[in-house]
């Protein structure tokens, strides 16, 4: 927490800025509007010391709330410090009035420059669990979905979680597939900053992964996107780039349509395994239109600033597009109608076996993983 402010103002990590402007671009939450004046305090490792100014900009996607996901850029105009000489350096976040006190909150710059090699991997970004997330059999399938279709990292954000998804998530952990931070922001959910602080978190997660995803996708956890041509989201998304002469013209971020699933409508009689993907296959007929609902992919180096259905911001020269449906759906498996009520099982709908094709190795993938969890995650 920044010290001495008239109002709360909670940061949660720094990350290099070499695009935009040069910075240290710190992830916070604050005041919407008339947050305190701040300013950055940072410490190179050659023992240089520095107080930077520092520009307080609210993530866009707030509902006009009193608290907003907001970022802090700590600016290295005419300090003669390079962006590159920030990585791993120490920075905080203070109260104007009080510069030079002692630190309440002291950061590790985070480097962001894209290594090589990467440009086929896939990670994967999902907003904060909460209300003690307990879907521990639905994730496990969602989460093997999600590497058949090509993703090798996953990036999660725990306010609360039941003990079987925390000890599903563990092992994951351990085997690389998944980093879990923790999420405890203490500003009213819903009331006093959107749902969680999921904006802060997203695009933590942009940042976090900059420097080692190829692709980023973010969606929920009862969302998967489906290729209709492709096995994979990655042979999807090079296929669609490689649509684009010259090359250079190419999107970097691809929006893909919505249909709802409703978990409350009736099991297809022809699903190949005992999995939600097969046996749920009714959907809306129509899809929701682009940016309302959607969800995307994008390249990460490319874009600035992420919003819930679509980017809010990208880096000079990217663009984005949307999906045609005839390509790829986003499969959103919702448990309840989105406005309470039964009154959405009765929209016009469609069957969509598009998830079957995955369904006998996803059953292998789902079953074997199941054995394993056995012996090490109690009942």
């Amino acid at each position: 927490m920044a010290s001495n402010g008239r109002f709360r103002f909670y940061v949660y990590s720094a990350y290099v800025e070499r695009r935009t402007v040069p910075a240290v671009r710190v992830i916070a939450a604050t005041k919407t509007r008339g947050a305190d004046p701040v300013v950055c305090r940072m410490w190179l490792s050659d023992n240089r010391t520095f107080t930077l100014k520092a520009r307080v900009k609210p993530i866009r996607e707030n509902w006009n709330l009193k608290y907003s996901a907001t970022y802090v850029l700590c600016l290295l105009r005419d300090t003669g410090v390079k962006p590159h000489e920030t990585v791993g350096a120490s920075i905080s976040i203070a109260a104007a009035v009080s510069p030079n006190r002692a630190p309440t909150n002291l950061l590790t710059v985070l480097d962001t420059e894209p290594k090589s090699g990467i440009e086929e991997t896939l990670h994967v970004c999902v907003k904060p669990f909460h209300f003690s997330y307990s879907r521990d059999e639905w994730l496990m399938e969602w989460f093997e979905l999600n590497r058949l279709l090509g993703a090798s990292h996953f990036y999660m954000y725990n306010e609360s979680l039941s003990a079987p998804v925390a000890c599903l998530l563990e092992h994951y952990r351990k085997q690389g597939l998944v980093t879990l931070l923790p999420w405890k922001l203490p500003i009213v959910s819903k009331i006093e900053i959107r749902t969680e602080g999921q904006f802060a978190a997203f695009n933590d997660c942009l940042y976090r992964s900059m420097s080692s995803a190829g692709w980023l996708l973010v969606i929920d956890v009862d969302e998967v996107i489906l290729p209709r041509r492709e096995r994979t989201l990655v042979a999807l998304l090079t296929a669609l780039r490689a649509a684009y002469n010259p090359p250079s013209k190419a999107p970097s971020a691809f929006l893909f349509r919505n249909a709802f699933f409703y978990l409350r409508w009736e099991d297809d009689v022809e699903a190949p395994a005992p999995l939600v993907t097969s046996r749920k296959t009714r959907r809306w007929a129509a899809p929701h239109a682009l940016k309302n609902r959607s969800k995307y992919a994008l390249r990460p180096h490319d874009a600035v600033e992420l919003g819930n259905h679509f980017l809010w911001e990208l880096a000079p020269g990217a663009s984005s597009v949307g999906v045609p449906s005839e390509r790829a759906l986003l499969h959103h498996y919702r448990i309840a109608c989105e406005y309470g009520g039964m009154q959405c099982l009765t929209v016009p709908s469609t069957v969509d076996r598009t998830a079957h094709r995955w369904a006998e190795e996803l059953m292998q993938r789902v079953s074997a993983e199941k054995e394993i969890l056995s012996r090490t995650c109690p009942a």
